[in-house]
């Protein structure tokens, strides 16, 4: 998954300025949630989709798909494809600056997973759960649950997820009689025993830059140690616990003992996958789409060469986790036409849709039942088998001030792993500058 067009990026501006302006300008009437219609009549009606590109298998654009399909069950409904910008950003700045000022369009929402807490708070996204019976939501795995709602509220319909992987040389592990690791101490030994070999530079490589997805990274490393960044209901810091410094202990050893580079430090996505597909790295930690893209000849010189697993975890722990991206639909408070959007966002999360994403998409369906469906074992992706079995770990994404929040995760996160801070300090560093994010003072 890559962060500029899967959407993890989160930054505050933008939402600084929403409540400010929705106080002030004009607001289209709003449709009270109690008096929605949930049935579409016989009358067309247009509504408009706002959407960044939704990748297929071969790389193209799966919307057209969705809506034609869509189309054969609700012919009445025109859904109107609206672009919406590829930076996340970007996106996000524009669509709350539109609806905070009450605009009816678009209907529909196409948005990332770590929005809820920000549309929530600011009155961007319409609340799901009288809108469809209770049981619905239960077609999902509980982690996904918790990060599509606010205090019990659902904001978002799930379409899409995406979970990170361990990714590995196969072909080195042959080589050398070794094993693929079963936990993260076995990842450490063999790391340095492949590199002792020479046949490569770097044991394992992930994503530390100052940025979100060393939050990702952090967030996947606690939940491995039996711990979390923030108490259940998102509102104090819990990174002082002693799950939470033996998590970043542990990231914080893997450069100190030089089975990651210290320019792990410095990489993003596209980084530690160029630090894999060129040879010099014996394992990966990245999205779903880097595994494709290692084992793809026209992109990777390792191709045909490697594996992939779910990450470990510690030994003696059978449990693996993963933080979670994708995106999901969320529906305009202010649509003039509300069972029409309500139809198309709930299609999109549910099994028609879901099995389609399945055969062919790109990314991983949201849906638990797709991902051992007869469709997912003809698509033969073993992304699909690992994603049934994880158990998926929200960031603490519930709280309008995430941006903040994630900030103060990842600065000293990659503080601590850089050998900086030490990790008392900085996981004290980090619950303080938390909970001033938290507490909505440091916007």
């Amino acid at each position: 998954m890559q962060i500029d067009r899967r959407g993890l990026l989160v930054g505050a501006a933008g939402l600084a300025g929403v409540t400010a302006l929705a106080g002030c300008a004009p607001r289209a009437e709003r449709t009270e949630i109690g008096d929605w219609p949930t049935e579409v009549g016989d009358e067309p009606v247009t509504i408009d989709w706002w959407s960044a590109n939704i990748a297929t298998n071969e790389g193209g654009d799966l919307r057209p798909r969705l809506i034609e399909e869509f189309n054969r069950q609700y012919p009445n409904v025109r859904i109107n494809l609206v672009a919406a910008p590829a930076d996340t950003d970007t996106n996000r700045t524009t669509l709350t600056t539109q609806i905070a000022a009450g605009s009816q369009s678009p209907d529909v929402i196409h948005g990332d997973i770590a929005w809820p807490g920000q549309f929530a708070e600011n009155s961007l996204a319409t609340p799901l759960s009288t809108l469809v019976p209770d049981d619905f939501w239960d077609q999902y795995p509980e982690g996904l649950r918790s990060a599509a709602s606010v205090d019990g509220e659902y904001y978002m319909f799930p379409v899409y997820i995406d979970n990170s992987f361990l990714v590995y040389r196969q072909d080195l592990l042959d080589k050398h009689g070794l094993q693929v690791p079963g936990s993260w101490e076995e990842v450490v030994e063999t790391s340095k025993a492949l590199i002792d070999t020479g046949d490569v530079d770097y044991g394992f490589v992930f994503q530390g830059n100052v940025y979100e997805g060393m939050t990702c990274n952090a967030v996947e490393f606690v939940a491995d140690a039996g711990g979390r960044f923030t108490d259940e209901d998102v509102t104090e810091s819990t990174a002082t616990s002693s799950e939470a410094r033996r998590g970043l202990e542990f990231m914080a050893s893997l450069v100190s003992e030089g089975v990651t580079p210290r320019a792990s430090l410095t990489y993003i996505e596209q980084a530690s996958l160029d630090a894999f597909t060129t040879g010099r790295a014996a394992f990966l930690r990245n999205w779903s789409y880097a595994y494709d893209t290692a084992n793809s000849p026209e992109a990777s010189s390792v191709a045909g060469k490697i594996g992939i697993r779910s990450r470990p975890g510690f030994d003696g722990t059978d449990e693996t986790h993963t933080t979670i991206g994708g995106w999901g639909s969320y529906i305009n408070p202010h649509t003039a036409k509300p069972a029409a959007a309500l139809a198309w966002a709930r299609w999109l999360a549910d099994e028609d849709a879901q099995q389609l994403i399945v055969r062919e998409g790109g990314v991983i369906p949201a849906r638990t039942a797709s991902l051992t469906s007869p469709d997912a074992k003809a698509a033969a992706k073993p992304q699909y088998a690992i994603a049934a079995d994880y158990t998926l770990v929200p960031r603490p994404t519930a709280t309008a001030f995430y941006p903040k929040v994630s900030q103060g995760i990842y600065v000293n996160a990659n503080s601590i792993a850089a050998g900086q801070s030490a990790v008392e300090t900085g996981t004290s560093r980090m619950q303080r500058q938390m909970d001033v994010a938290l507490a909505g003072q440091a916007l």
